[in-house]
């Protein structure tokens, strides 16, 4: 049995080989063979490129919905599950969809500017009596400013590196008046400038005062403070407001009347005025408005960002 099982195996792979090897020459030229194996090849070819080409093409962007579903996909997941979610979690994965929306938002806050702007054209025209000519100038300084905002606020909503505390103190920083009273300066001249100074010094005094006012009385509140902590409290809330001038002259402002030096924390400087024990009392109570917070929020499912801190307003 063993013998014809050899010679049948050896039958087999001579065969095969004879096969393998006649089919290793071309076929005949132009045979349908010949031309079947070059539109094999040619096709495979084709196959090859088309797979570079999608490899090298750019996959179509998202959708607002689509961005919009993907970054809220593992909040939903947290709030089914019952776990809290952070607010900056949930700012973060808004982020591209509120990026699209942005041409929206800021045609809305042009609109906005503008009426502002026309406003304020209006008041200045009857009290200062503008001429054609001055309402021109202080229109064209209107409309520079409001681009600058713009591109400000543009580029601000662009950049991917914008945290929740940075978008809420941007909204701080621009200020639509910033700059007016240099054009004023700039466009009046004798009684009409004299008044105009006289006014807005006034207006900035009461400003500064108010502000400080509130702010030492909200403290006061918190720790005691006593008659000769509340004047230097009152001086540090005035010389930090953006609204200071050195200038400016009312009771319970003397001493060093110069602006806080720049970078100097004004809640650092309240640190400093206070006692030990006020100062506890301080930190306790900056404690307990942030598990107030916190609790208000967990109530809807949301957590307070780690460096959250009301008081701390600088």
């Amino acid at each position: 049995m063993r013998a014809p099982l050899l010679i049948l195996t050896g039958c087999v792979l001579g065969i095969a080989g004879a096969i393998l090897f006649q089919q290793s020459f071309p076929p005949p030229a132009g045979s349908p063979e010949e031309k079947l194996a070059d539109t094999e090849r040619e096709l495979a070819r084709t196959r090859i490129e088309l797979a570079a080409a999608e490899a090298r093409a750019p996959k179509p962007e998202a959708s607002t919905q689509q961005k919009l579903a993907r970054g809220m996909r593992s909040i939903m997941e947290d709030i089914k599950a019952g776990r809290e979610v952070d607010l900056d979690d949930l700012y973060r994965a808004v982020r591209p969809a509120m990026r699209d929306l942005s041409p929206l938002f800021e045609r809305i806050h042009r609109k906005n500017l503008k009426k502002d702007a026309e406003f304020t054209l209006q008041e200045l025209t009857r009290k200062y009596a503008l001429t054609p000519a001055q309402q021109d100038s202080i229109r064209a300084w209107q409309e520079k400013k409001l681009e600058s905002d713009l591109a400000a606020y543009r580029a601000m909503n662009a950049s991917d590196n914008v945290t929740l505390e940075d978008m809420m103190k941007g909204e701080k920083r621009f200020k639509r008046n910033e700059g007016l009273d240099d054009a004023m300066t700039a466009t009046l001249t004798g009684k009409d400038l004299a008044q105009y100074k006289a006014d807005r010094m006034a207006q900035r005094l009461e400003q500064v005062q108010a502000e400080a006012d509130r702010r030492v009385t909200r403290l006061n509140s918190l720790v005691e403070l006593d008659a000769g902590q509340q004047d230097q409290v009152f001086a540090l809330m005035a010389r930090s407001s953006p609204d200071f001038d050195p200038a400016m002259q009312f009771e319970g402002l003397s001493g060093d009347t110069s602006p806080l030096p720049a970078g100097q924390s004004r809640n650092d400087a309240i640190r400093s005025v206070l006692r030990p024990d006020q100062l506890q009392k301080y930190e306790e109570a900056r404690q307990q408005r942030r598990i107030a917070a916190e609790k208000d929020l967990r109530e809807i499912g949301l957590r307070l960002p780690a460096g959250w801190d009301e008081l701390n307003d600088n």
